[in-house]
């Protein structure tokens, strides 16, 4: 009998839909998708975006792939990306590994107007991931946090919580457009650190500070594992608008060595998939 397919065989040239988010807001699974997923035998490494909408998502999921194009960028205020779309590659890495890239459709999208449906995306992010990266802009603040879908990761709060927790992808904050020194009381402060100050709670459990602490508690909660990364705005207002189409020398050089450093720490850290058990995730069990 011939050897099945393994990943490096698997053509796919540009990412398709997974999962189809239909203008009544109803999700559904793609039978393309599937079957490019039943092919694969071997072990997948998934790593997912998710963001607010028009915040350069699918930029970043494109370097990833080592590609300029392919996740579709968009140049206008409309969402560009609906629902999640895949693209399977041969992990850059790790051989014998598929890397699984998902981008999802942007939260907080006006012309949608449903948190309910970015919550079941946002969900959906974290339940297929063994990586989250969550995109936002400017700064770590509190609108960046109340952006965050945290209704979905709250769960199970109790005894359960722990057992819950390893399921959960390792955790990468990106923060586009960065324009403030990394400094903290006078001295300067690592990525992470920014990101560990921007996480602590306020003491106290009065209901104004609920508001704040919450999306916190849930982030220290569900994703022991994290990392922050931050990128100064990639060229010019006016080139941004053909952002795939610009040559190297054309973007910001230190938004390159940006971007250089990510990949390659998402390349580096991104666990295999697994279930309950320990037991690896293939894409053929991944479909299923």
């Amino acid at each position: 009998m011939a050897p099945g397919p393994s990943a490096m065989e698997i053509p796919m040239p540009a990412p398709i839909c997974l999962i189809e988010n239909s203008p009544a807001g109803e999700l559904q699974v793609q039978q393309e998708a599937l079957r490019v997923l039943a092919e694969i035998s071997h072990p997948v490494v998934v790593v997912a975006i998710a963001g607010l909408y028009r915040t350069g998502k699918s930029y970043l999921m494109n370097r990833l792939a080592s590609k300029r194009t392919g996740f579709s960028l968009g140049s206008t205020i409309q969402s560009h990306t609906k629902g999640i779309w895949m693209w399977c590659l041969p992990h850059p890495r790790r051989a014998g590994h598929t890397l699984v890239l998902l981008d999802t459709e942007g939260l907080g999208d006006v012309e949608k107007g449903n948190t309910k449906n970015d919550t079941w995306i946002f969900a959906l992010a974290v339940l297929l991931s063994s990586t989250l990266v969550y995109n936002s802009m400017g700064t770590i603040n509190q609108q960046a946090m109340d952006q965050l879908q945290y209704p979905a990761l709250r769960g199970d709060e109790g005894e359960d919580s722990a057992e819950f927790v390893q399921f959960f992808p390792a955790f990468m904050w990106a923060v586009r457009d960065f324009m403030l020194d990394l400094q903290l009381d006078g001295r300067k402060i690592t990525e992470d650190e920014y990101l560990e100050n921007a996480l602590k709670l306020k003491p106290g459990s009065s209901k104004q500070d609920q508001p704040y602490n919450l999306p916190r508690k849930c982030i220290r909660q569900f994703f022991p594992a994290r990392k922050c990364f931050i990128f100064v705005q990639p060229a010019s207002r006016k080139r941004l608008r053909r952002l795939e189409e610009l040559q190297e020398d054309e973007l910001d050089s230190e938004f390159q060595e940006q971007v250089a450093q990510f990949c390659h720490h998402v390349w580096e850290i991104s666990k295999t998939k697994t279930l309950l058990g320990g037991h690896v995730v293939t894409g053929a069990s991944e479909c299923r």
